[in-house]
């Protein structure tokens, strides 16, 4: 083999100049290690960045606010298709437009009257038609799922290159992400309502608000249906079709929907601002708290998970135009988090049972944040850790007892147990895996139909959720596993749980998120996907029962099928390099 010559008067000014760039070690060893010859005949560059890794530097948060700019014109242009799907004469969709007379001055379709023609020429995208405007909202939200899903992965080639000596420092990028993320939270703030069905939580949550708030009553004892001629009763019921449900929210979310409706003196535009403005408070808290956890948790995925939430579609739309609880739920676990992190359980474990206050499912969660309390605990003194259950569980008494004493009289222990009979066994399936089996276009066993009864469905929810339960009892011993398994109970009950509505997968999601797990990741955006399938079924009429196929059914399967062929392809690798 011929070596290269030498020239020596490079090689020594070589020497010299990697030597002022290159430490040596405390053993003497060289800190470059040469396979094939000398470092003297070939030295390593000090800093080398091949043209596909260049730091992004500044230039990504340009990309970054080109990307944001882009998805609010996307957000912006929602405006007039959610208003084609208002009712006439409703009271909840001219109450906006009535208080906010500049509003449709935003609407593209104002802005540019062409283009509503333009679009007539192809009629499943016409505006002026039901069908055409459902299609054209939902090409809508597609063009913001891959704005969105661009942002991710541009968060993701900034937190690997983050260390490089031009990339700003994470704060830059966290300030752009929050700023961009309180843009988008305002334009939702005012967007028309949108489809009625997604309205009905916001207007019950008023509706029980305004009831204990201006005729005294208990909502859990006296049905909405005695004040027929309540503002918020008249728009649930024009939206809904009827307002005689029982209250399946728990009493803190009561108390917020008094606060609420306490400021807004029993007015209904006053209301919808009014909890949107609430969410929108625990949205922006949210894109916070989860940057920070995941700055302990897994530093390099905060800027991508932080972007999946806060910039998310799904979670604007849903979650503060259409004002939905999941979001304060979101709230309170991610605070239970971060207690947890800052060494403080009995706060931890408060925040956990103020979600179970609020949605009784969360209640599953209690053990689990519990397990993750011994952790803490268990560090101290036999005496210190008497005292500290105590403790805790006092202070989980007097909260329980404080939220429900307003509603404690003529409700009674009997009235609690029918509440959570009501939530944990639904009488009928909607929008699920099980109604869309129910209605299958086959004739099924007598067996197969008895197991997909919600009655008898509900049971296999319970077992699976069960041993879920009991496997992250046994395992989860760090804030990571807990989020991890808190996030499959409530993926397992998207898939079995008889009812299923589009919000419900807002909650498992930013769960998901937090654990930085990244098949638990990948699971939760197609079911996020899928809801947003499940919303624009919502806007046809009559609506598709066997939508569960649509929106949950073939997200877990290309879920599963997905994982299979990658462990595969893993395989594959590793067996070529072997």
């Amino acid at each position: 083999m011929q070596k290269r010559p030498i020239d020596r008067a490079g090689s020594s000014m070589r020497s010299r100049r990697s030597r002022k760039v290159q430490p040596e070690l405390s053993n003497g060893t060289s800190p470059t290690l040469s396979l094939s010859a000398s470092s003297s005949h070939y030295p390593v560059p000090p800093f080398q960045v091949s043209r596909r890794q260049r730091p992004l530097g500044w230039g990504a948060v340009l990309q970054l606010g080109l990307l944001g700019i882009l998805l609010e014109f996307v957000y912006l242009a929602l405006y007039p298709l959610l208003a084609n799907l208002s009712k006439v004469n409703s009271p909840i969709q001219t109450a906006l437009p009535g208080l906010l007379p500049w509003l449709p001055r935003l609407y593209w379709t104002t802005a540019f009257p062409s283009l509503p023609g333009l679009l007539r020429a192809l009629p499943w995208l016409d505006p002026a038609h039901t069908t055409g405007n459902a299609n054209l909202l939902l090409l809508v939200l597609a063009l913001a799922c891959i704005l969105l899903l661009l942002a991710v992965r541009l968060g993701r080639e900034v937190a690997d290159r983050l260390q490089s000596q031009s990339s700003p420092s994470p704060s830059v990028f966290f300030w752009a992400l929050l700023v961009l993320t309180f843009v988008f939270a305002l334009t939702m703030l005012w967007a028309p309502p949108g489809q009625g069905a997604m309205l009905q939580d916001m207007l019950r949550y008023g509706l029980y608000g305004h009831m204990v708030q201006m005729y005294h009553v208990n909502p859990y004892i006296v049905s909405p249906s005695t004040f027929p001629q309540d503002v918020f009763a008249v728009a649930l019921r024009q939206e809904a079709g009827s307002t005689n449900t029982a209250v399946f929210y728990g009493p803190v979310w009561i108390d917020l929907s008094i606060l609420v409706t306490l400021f807004t003196h029993g007015n209904l535009v006053g209301m919808l601002l009014g909890f949107r403005l609430m969410v929108l408070l625990g949205h922006l808290a949210n894109t916070v708290l989860l940057w920070i956890i995941l700055g302990r948790l897994r530093p390099t995925k905060r800027i991508s998970a932080t972007l999946l939430y806060a910039w998310n579609p799904l979670v604007l739309l849903l979650g503060i135009t259409q004002a939905h609880q999941e979001i304060i739920v979101i709230l309170f676990i991610l605070l239970s988090v971060l207690f947890y992190q800052r060494r403080s359980p009995l706060l931890s474990i408060v925040f956990v049972l103020l979600a179970a206050l609020i949605n009784i499912v969360c209640l599953l969660l209690l053990p689990l944040f519990l397990r993750l309390a011994q952790q803490e605990i268990g560090t101290r003194s036999g005496l210190q850790q008497l005292f500290s259950w105590l403790g805790v569980l006092l202070i989980c008494l007097v909260v329980t007892a404080l939220a429900y004493a307003p509603y404690w009289q003529g409700w009674g222990l009997a009235g609690l147990q029918s509440s959570i009979l009501q939530v944990l066994l639904p009488t009928n399936a909607v929008n699920s895996l099980a109604a869309a089996l129910l209605n299958v276009p086959l004739k099924l066993p007598p067996y197969v139909l008895w197991l997909l009864s919600p009655a008898h469905w509900v049971i296999l929810s319970a077992i699976a959720v069960g041993c879920t339960l009991l496997l992250g009892l046994w395992l989860a011993d760090s804030e990571r596993l807990v989020l991890l398994s808190s996030c499959w109970i409530f993926l397992l009950l998207l898939l079995l749980y008889p009812v299923y509505w589009p919000w419900y997968i807002i909650l498992p999601l930013a769960l998901a998120l937090a654990c930085a797990n990244r098949d638990t990741q990948l699971l939760a955006v197609l079911l996020m996907l899928g809801a947003l399938i499940g919303y624009y079924c919502w806007l046809w009429q009559p609506t598709w029962v066997g939508q569960g196929l649509a929106t949950i059914a073939w997200a877990f399967l290309l879920w599963g099928w997905l994982l299979f062929f990658a462990a595969l392809w893993r395989l594959s690798h590793e067996a070529r390099r072997a």
